[in-house]
């Protein structure tokens, strides 16, 4: 799961940091000081969830929650704050939870606990595996069989599918096609790349103990693996 923390008290953030951590090691947390610090992350990455304090240093959360939204349409928003009166509010932007500051434990627990909850459903809720895909192709549109997509990666604002003889540069978020193609035995390496299972042909060490992929056709094109999406992927062939 990959988490944004904004908030512009260092020892707020840490503390929250903290707390997910406790109830989540696996998850890949990200610090932000400031909305504009968000969204110029937001340029390069892409989260699951964003806890978002609503007073950022004279900045308004709630209008950086729609904004996050914008962006990042499946994103989960959780509000993290003192104010008790922004609740409404909250639940009025389509926020997934609302924390109260000083932090909980066991509430922070229930906040994770509900994540992972609606992360199931929204897996159950795709029962029947899409085997065919539409591209833009330029001049025109593509259906691609899904089997025939090898990896696909980020590509500044947009995304690029590689097959075993082409690439198509589309106008959707890599997280759009991770929900797209979850049951279709794709998985999400990294926060750059989602790889199509049946064409890994190895996994190879690389420098700071990490790991790379190599892919059949794009052998000379090594992918890297997220340093908490390493056990996960391992566990994926010992089934």
């Amino acid at each position: 799961m990959r988490i944004a923390v904004v908030d512009d008290e260092r020892p707020a953030r840490s503390e929250l940091v903290y707390l997910i951590r406790q109830c989540s090691p696996e998850a890949e947390i990200t610090e932000a000081e400031s909305s504009d610090r968000l969204m110029q992350l937001l340029d390069t990455e892409e989260f699951d969830v964003c806890f978002v304090d609503i007073d950022l240093g004279g900045a308004n959360g709630t209008t950086l929650a729609s904004m996050i939204k914008s962006k990042l349409p499946e994103a989960q928003i959780i509000f993290a704050t003192a104010y008790r009166e922004y609740a409404v509010k909250a639940f009025e932007l389509g926020a997934t939870d609302y924390l109260l500051k000083p932090f909980d434990l066991d509430r922070v627990k229930k906040t994770m606990g509900r994540l992972e909850e609606r992360r199931v459903e929204a897996a159950g809720a795709r029962e029947m595996a899409i085997n065919k895909i539409m591209v833009n192709a330029g001049a025109s549109f593509q259906v691609l069989d899904v089997a025939d997509i090898v990896f696909i990666e980020t590509e500044k604002r947009s995304c690029k599918i590689h097959t075993a003889k082409k690439a198509y540069l589309q106008n959707e978020s890599l997280n759009y096609y991770e929900t797209r193609l979850r049951n279709c035995r794709f998985f999400r390496i990294h926060k750059s790349y989602l790889v199509n299972l049946d064409y890994v042909l190895e996994m190879i060490p690389t420098y700071n103990s990490g790991y790379s992929l190599k892919m059949r056709y794009y052998e000379k094109d090594l992918l890297p693996i997220g340093r908490t999406q390493v056990k996960e992927f391992r566990q994926l062939f010992s089934r």
